[in-house]
């Protein structure tokens, strides 16, 4: 074994001694003038300095130093080929300044590397420089924060005997322990005893499968992290368990050289369950757990200390609750360690209490530091910054490796190309799903038969097993409403659709997203960034089958139908309903055809029709005030449906309107028209020039509050009228009552604007913005304003006028290239010339 003393010294002390002897003699063969031994964990030998940090060579440089600084620290000596060992010297000086700072700008470390050049007691006289790289405390862990050369952000490196790795989960304990000795240099220190209590694992294959980001967030967490406990929530069959336990597993058997950021050292780790039931994947069922070690906070206690030695077995059952307190306090008090509590939702669930503040408190207040690891299958609603997320298994890293394991132990031949596609989407990438699937196909003639009777009724006991205690603490009304709904969809849709299907309030359809979204909703973004909800796969064939029992479900089911197509066939009921209403509503027999509505009973398919619906809600707002609600409701239904009928948003528009409370919806409704690819220009124009009418009548309720927002709603009824009538003369209709209505909020804006007359050059330079021109006759009647007031008086106020006419007709001029092209903008431009010609004449 060569004496790397010397080197591990330096590490130590972050100094390069002043001779060549004093670092190498141990490892320096005189006789041969060459090293005698090997590059190692902490040693490395190039033969150049490089020129420059940007190329290859360079950047391994960095790289090497990296692992290095992860490891155990370590010297790089350049001037030494590294096959013979024997020195060829430099010539070069290694830019220390820039190697440094270039480490702090490509990774997360402040790494700070000493540059020494030695003689080397060669002949002839040759220099070698020495590069020292410190070792890392207990600190996180350096990885690249950006892209550097071929390797990608968050690469971490360590370094195993003369090699650089990129680190993996099996190198993790290394990375987040002491790492007092390399491995190949021996200790006599015997390893400090940690005392463990695990059972056997809870997973059904016998090799871990590495979930390295999951694993890399414990020992963060453990080690370097404040928070007294963490929580790895996920939806059943993720292997939380699984991952809790190996983590338990490798913490207790390295323990010996870890320590946390404060020093406090590994004395225990425990690992209890509260288990109830278990999925035997290979029995196809669910069935009790037999290592289920508590079903209270206090058996809880009780078997943290019997698992720590603070109790004997005869002894867990009668020990009071102020007994089991004292020897808790003692042991948090004394010890340091880490307790697994898994499954603690199996206490939630039944309503008892989970022990978990108490033990939160103990291990604050404790002299020792003591970390508590739970898993349950919802985030914590209580401690949401304390909780990791355990989803499904990720597809590039570890769905390969898991497939691979699981078929080795099965003896199931491997799932290629599609199949691995159709696994991830039936499993949604769940390791106890992807089992079941496996096991399976040694039973199937190959994949397509195997996923097909898991989707049918093979996965049956799985599904049960994941989500039906979920299913159980869901909302009786509103979460199984949502579930059913979705399921009968089957595709992605968006909030608004959701609120419109169910009539929820908003913060309704909020609270029962947030509870089914863990296990039951998946979110996705469409391309306008518009989130979409649906079901997550796997949990289709369960939800189908569960929500059969709901209440309301098949007019929940009518209903969706309705949505899905428009033109689904009616009954023939409805059919001789709908007739008899359309042929009632030309009449305005709005009485009888509420007569005939109120006598249908609420449960009624007929009342899931959007185009039934429709027409009772015109109907309704004919009656007046008192039957205002139930229009509303009868419209919001053919609209969650998709139904879109002239005469329905005409009526409610006014409606809304007439109501003195509804302009916001008034304006809504405008904008459904004005938005929809499918609605007829003529239909778009009419509701424009609503839309105008609504601006006007709100910016009466702005002028005493904001003058700034009155007038520019003012602009925008103006500018609302003039597109309605300029889609109406590109049909060939008449525009005189578009510009007619018109009249009014320009007769406003010119009243409220006094002699401020830059609000009327701000409208037409707005204008000058759109597409097209502008209607012409709709122009020269706003235009006549401009004709028709006085001229100011002051020059001042004369000379203003001709600026913003100036202002105006170059923005005019610039935005509607050519003008020839624009009749309307060019009869503006013309008339504010004119204008400007007029005043230039006063003096």
């Amino acid at each position: 074994m060569f004496d790397f003393a010397p080197i591990l010294h330096a590490i130590e002390s972050k100094q390069i001694p002043s001779s060549f002897a004093d670092l190498f003699g141990p490892i320096w063969d005189q006789s041969s003038s060459r090293f005698n031994t090997q590059e190692s964990y902490t040693l490395d030998f190039k033969e150049t300095i490089p020129l420059n940090f940007s190329d290859e060579y360079g950047i391994g440089i960095v790289r090497l130093a990296l692992a290095l600084h992860n490891s155990y620290g370590g010297v790089i000596v350049f001037g030494v080929r590294d096959r013979s060992q024997n020195i060829v010297g430099v010539n070069e000086i290694f830019d220390i300044e820039v190697f440094n700072r270039l480490l702090s700008d490509v990774s997360n470390t402040n790494l700070h590397c000493i540059v020494k050049t030695l003689e080397a007691t060669v002949e002839p006289k040759r220099q070698i420089a020495v590069l020292l790289v410190p070792k890392r405390g207990i600190a996180a862990p350096a990885v690249l924060t950006r892209d550097f050369g071929k390797y990608g952000a968050g690469t971490c490196w360590i370094r195993d005997r003369h090699e650089v790795l990129i680190a993996t989960d099996q190198h993790l304990p290394m990375l987040y322990s002491k790492r007092s000795n390399p491995p190949d240099r021996t200790s006599d220190a015997l390893p400090y005893p940690v005392h463990r209590s695990l059972p056997p694992s809870p997973a059904t294959l016998h090799q871990f499968v590495s979930r390295r980001n999951l694993m890399d967030a414990l020992w963060r967490w453990f080690v370097l992290g404040d928070q007294p406990r963490l929580y790895l929530d996920g939806p059943g069959g993720s292997g939380k368990s699984t991952l809790a336990f190996e983590f338990a597993r490798v913490l207790a058997e390295m323990g010996s050289d870890i320590v946390s950021k404060q020093g406090d050292r590994v004395d225990y780790v425990l690992y209890i369950s509260g288990k109830e039931t278990e999925y035997n994947t290979q029995a196809g069922k669910e069935q009790t757990f037999a290592l289920r070690q508590f079903e209270s906070s206090t058996e809880q206690f009780a078997q943290i200390l019997y698992h720590s030695g603070f109790l004997n077995e005869p002894d867990l059952e009668s020990q009071s609750d102020e007994k089991l307190d004292e020897l808790l306090s003692e042991l948090f008090d004394n010890f340091s360690g880490l307790i697994v509590i898994d499954d603690i939702d199996a206490l939630t669930r039944r309503k008892v209490d989970t022990g978990e503040e108490q033990l939160l408190i103990k291990a604050v207040q404790a002299r020792k530091r003591t970390r508590l690891l739970y898993t349950l299958r919802q985030p914590p609603s209580h401690a949401k910054k304390s909780a990791v997320s355990v989803p499904g298994l990720d597809s590039a890293t570890e769905l390969p490796d898991f497939l691979q394991t699981c078929c080795a132990q099965f003896d199931a031949p491997m799932p290629v190309g599609q199949h691995i596609k159709e696994i991830e989407t039936a499993t949604n990438k769940l390791p106890l799903l992807i089992e079941t699937i496996v096991w399976s196909r040694k039973f199937s003639g190959d994949y397509v038969e195997a996923i097909r009777a898991f989707k049918e009724r093979g996965g049956d006991g799985a599904r049960r097993y994941l989500y039906q205690r979920e299913y159980d603490r869901l909302q009786e009304g509103k979460s199984r409403q949502l579930l059913a709904g979705a399921c009968l969809l089957g595709e992605p849709v968006s909030f608004s659709t959701l609120a419109s299907l169910f009539q929820f309030t908003r913060d309704q359809l909020i609270d029962a997203i947030s509870e089914s979204s863990v296990v039951f909703l998946v979110a996705t973004e469409n391309d306008k960034g518009e989130t979409l909800y649906q079901l997550s796969p796997p949990c289709v064939p369960f939800i189908d089958e569960v929500s059969k029992g709901i209440s309301h479900y098949e007019l929940l089911k009518r209903k969706v139908e309705h949505l899905k197509s428009i033109n689904v066939r009616m009954s023939p009921r409805e059919a001789a309903i709908f007739v008899t209403l359309e042929r009632m509503v030309r009449k305005r027999d709005h009485v009888n055809i509420a007569n005939i509505c109120e006598a249908i009973p609420s449960g009624d398919l007929a009342l899931e029709n959007p185009r039934i619906r429709a027409i009772m809600g015109r109907a309704y707002s004919s009656l007046g005030p008192d039957y205002r609600e139930k229009a509303r409701q009868c419209f919001r239904h053919a609209e969650s449906l998709k139904y879109l009928d002239i005469f329905m948003l005409r009526s409610w528009f006014h409606l809304e309107v007439n109501s003195g409370y509804g302009l916001d919806e008034a304006e809504r409704l405008c904008r459904i028209v004005i938005d929809d690819e499918q609605m007829s220009p003529r239909y778009k124009s009419e509701f424009w020039s609503k839309l105008g009418s609504c601006h006007y009548q709100r910016s009466f309720s702005y002028i005493s509050l904001d003058a700034v927002r009155a007038f520019a709603l003012l602009r925008e009824s103006i500018k609302a009228y003039l597109e309605s009538a300029w889609i109406a003369r590109s049909l060939r209709m008449s525009s005189i009552e578009t510009v007619g209505w018109m009249s009014k909020p320009i007769r406003q804006l010119a009243s409220w604007a006094g002699e401020d007359f830059e609000q009327l050059f701000v409208l037409l330079e707005e204008l000058s913005e759109q597409k097209h021109d502008v209607d012409i006759e709709g122009i020269e009647a706003f235009l006549e304003l401009f004709l028709r007031s006085p001229v100011p008086k002051q020059k001042r106020q004369r000379d203003r006028l001709k600026g913003l006419c100036s202002r105006s007709i170059n923005r005019i001029s610039r935005n509607k290239r050519p003008l020839s092209a624009n009749k309307g903008f060019e009869t503006v431009v013309n008339t504010l010339e004119a204008l400007q010609a007029k005043l230039q004449e006063l003096k």
